[in-house]
């Protein structure tokens, strides 16, 4: 199974990588793959390349449905 999980983009250093930061982590991403990116975008990222851009609040949906998977199951 593969995951791609958005981050913002926080800096573009040049054609090739960017910053990204979910939470409080900020770390490297490739960005071959898409074009025209600026800080404030948002980007599905899979195994530290990001794979396309998605809007703010498709991003927000996204994370709130990650979170919701993660959480534990209520005891039955």
């Amino acid at each position: 199974m593969c995951l791609g999980v958005p981050h913002e983009v926080v800096e573009v250093l040049d054609a090739d990588r960017c910053l990204i930061k979910l939470g409080g982590a900020v770390q490297h991403c490739f960005i071959g793959l898409v074009d025209d990116l600026r800080p404030g975008d948002w980007v599905v990222v899979h195994a530290g390349f990001a794979i396309d851009k998605i809007a703010p609040e498709d991003a927000k949906a996204n994370l709130e449905l990650i979170h919701q998977y993660l959480e534990p199951y209520p005891s039955a």
